[in-house]
């Protein structure tokens, strides 16, 4: 039989977990609707429900209850386009197709937590802490990492010369395209204004540099093969 000390340490475990993650939702919901400088601890604290005397037994300032909901909001990011962009999902589709369907999901994430994506990239790229600013851009391209890779696992489609290289190139540009589409007040409307027509734009830069062989042929595809992000 177990005895009532034994019973209290997993609820207050469980209990711990439980105002953590409320932290930083609140603290994401804050960088979402009011950006970095509305996201103040007090600001947070309120959200949550709770005093601001709680944030600060688990985080000793704002500058790490923003590093861990970046690195949460990236973690599940990936975790998410690990499990959409798995190669056996995309085993029957032509690259033209898959290539579309990615680029089109991924400008689609971006839309949808446009705000939010540029809080977080605004307060890595302006943080003092290079090691961290290092990481964080790690995290950020770990994403286009997987659809780097399904597109080197189709190199039998692609007519550039240079397969490898091409590749590397046309991702990395897709990347900062997104990037900029997000923190650029301007290249936010171009991109991933609603109704735009720019992911097919991309999706077309991207087929084109790469010399993708064969023909598109769309079709509806389900939320578990499109990446969020």
């Amino acid at each position: 039989m177990t005895g009532r000390g034994e019973l209290a340490l997993p609820v207050v475990q469980e209990r711990g977990r439980h105002t953590l993650e409320r932290l930083l939702d609140a603290a994401e919901q804050m960088l979402d609707y009011v950006g970095l400088e509305g996201a103040t601890v007090p600001a947070i604290a309120a959200a949550a429900g709770v005093s601001v005397g709680t944030v600060y037994k688990r985080f000793p300032d704002k500058d790490a209850v923003l590093r861990a909901v970046y690195e949460r909001f990236f973690a599940d990011l990936l975790a998410a386009n690990q499990f959409a962009l798995d190669p056996a999902k995309w085993a029957d589709t032509p690259t033209i197709e898959l290539v579309t369907t990615v680029v089109a999901g991924m400008v689609e994430g971006h839309r949808s937590r446009q705000s939010l994506i540029r809080s977080l990239l605004m307060f890595a790229h302006t943080h003092t802490d290079s090691e961290f600013r290092e990481r964080a851009e790690e995290r950020r391209l770990e994403s286009l990492k997987l659809f780097e890779a399904l597109l080197r696992d189709r190199k039998e489609d692609i007519a550039h010369p240079h397969p490898d290289r091409a590749i590397r190139f046309v991702v990395a540009l897709f990347g900062h395209a997104l990037q900029d589409a997000v923190v650029s007040e301007t290249g936010a409307r171009s991109i991933l204004s609603s109704g735009s027509e720019s992911p097919g734009e991309l999706a077309k830069i991207v087929v084109g540099y790469l010399r993708v062989k064969g023909t598109e042929r769309p079709r509806a595809m389900g939320h578990s093969r499109r990446p969020p992000a």
